[in-house]
């Protein structure tokens, strides 16, 4: 089987089937050291004034967790601008790894400068919750440019960030699907090479399931979870576990309205898995 299943059920559609860039790698360690923040903490070393976060930073989230991302990126970019022009280190931060995420798919270079800017925010104000988003959003980038190597490395270190926090289980949906696209191999990446990384994925899909459990608000993550989960039993030709959980994140998105390429996602699976209902 050719890859196309891949790229539809890849978390958010990162563009697993997208070409690399020849730099990948942001400005900064993006590993490392998470760094302090300096100066005085009401103004993030800047001199300016920090304001509280913005609603629609929030209200952004949620639409990119529904698969609604042009109204995400429809709150986000003029938001980042904006706080950008203020200088509002965290907000700004977290607003443009959100809009990273968004924009990914399907032009995974339209994420790079987001990205690399809530990495930036991260570096400069010390705060975790940037610092997390920016490990997310350039591994993001990192993975839709065909280097899942170093998008687990970053989705790895966000989770390691606030293991219980409340983008941890993204976290580690994200670091699945990096491990999914590490399974593959040959000269078209249409043949899975390491099965291992799979046996894994499925691994790191049911911890994140497991964590947003206990964590009220986060349904749409756990059915990200479900639909990794699923998407692993079937490339492992497991047809019925496949559709047990793939019938679970369509619960979840039918519940919750979810935009169209999650629902196209969850049918993509069930007819490659020959699953009795589609999500519709």
């Amino acid at each position: 089987m050719k890859r196309t299943l891949l790229c539809l059920t890849a978390f958010a559609l990162l563009g697993a089937c997208g070409k690399k860039p020849n730099d990948t790698t942001p400005p900064g360690d993006t590993t490392g050291d998470t760094g302090t923040k300096t100066g005085d903490p009401a103004t993030g070393g800047t001199g300016v004034p920090q304001e509280p976060d913005p609603a629609a930073i929030a209200q952004a989230r949620e639409q990119y967790l529904l698969g609604n991302y042009d109204k995400a990126k429809e709150l986000l970019e003029p938001l980042v601008a904006d706080l950008k022009t203020r200088q509002q280190l965290r907000a700004s931060g977290l607003s443009a790894g959100w809009l990273a995420l968004a924009v990914v798919d399907p032009v995974a270079e339209n994420a790079k400068e987001p990205a690399e800017h809530a990495v930036a925010m991260g570096d400069q104000s010390g705060d975790k919750e940037v610092q997390i988003l920016g490990k997310l959003a350039i591994g993001s980038y990192q993975l839709g440019t065909d280097d899942p190597a170093s998008a687990a490395t970053n989705f790895e270190a966000a989770y390691k960030l606030q293991a219980d926090g409340p983008n941890a289980g993204l976290a580690l949906v994200l670091y699945g699907q990096a491990k999914v696209n590490l399974a593959f191999g040959g000269e078209e990446k249409d043949q899975i090479a390491h099965p291992e990384e799979l046996d894994s994925a499925a691994s790191t899909f049911v911890k994140a399931q497991r964590l947003v459990a206990g964590q009220p608000g986060n349904e749409l993550v756990a059915a990200r979870a479900y639909e990794g989960i699923a998407s692993v039993a079937n490339y492992k030709k497991n047809f019925r576990e496949a559709c047990t959980q793939i019938a679970e994140a369509a619960k979840i998105y039918q519940a919750k309205s979810a935009g169209q390429p999650l629902i196209e996602r969850v049918n993509a699976i069930m007819e490659a898995a020959k699953c009795e209902k589609a999500a519709g």
